[in-house]
């Protein structure tokens, strides 16, 4: 049997899970190590630790792939997936993917939250998106 991990999503995220229009996360590594790998279940839930927790999906992990977020110059992000240096485009593609309404607003996001550089893994449900690389 494989393994599972529980996601929690903030508020702002539920909707886009629930639909499925969101196909992964952006995570940090978790400290014991027990991060996702293909074939995990993954157990997508709101509310996690509340009386109104809710499972919003269970999916299987089709990736986790090693993303770092680096300060933007201006309009110009830097963000690598697998070691490698993501196209504007790209970038933005997965922004949009991951919910937010733009590159800069992603970025934005993980600077408030973590500081950057940020390093940690982008973890799929969905099939692999052409601006993932296979490794």
């Amino acid at each position: 049997m494989m393994p599972a991990v529980v996601l929690n999503f903030s508020q702002e995220f539920v909707p886009l899970v629930e639909s499925g229009f969101k196909p992964h996360t952006v995570r940090a590594k978790r400290a014991d190590g027990r991060d996702p790998l293909p074939g995990d279940t993954l157990h997508l839930y709101a509310g996690q630790g509340t009386k109104g927790a809710r499972l919003l999906r269970r999916e299987a992990c089709e990736f986790s792939t090693e993303i770092t977020i680096q300060p933007s110059a201006g309009n110009i992000h830097h963000v690598l997936l697998g070691g490698l240096p993501l196209t504007q485009l790209a970038i933005n593609q997965l922004a949009l993917a991951d919910g937010f309404p733009d590159a800069t607003e992603f970025v934005r996001y993980f600077e408030n939250r973590y500081t950057l550089p940020f390093s940690g893994l982008l973890i799929g449900w969905a099939p692999t998106p052409t601006c993932v690389t296979r490794h």
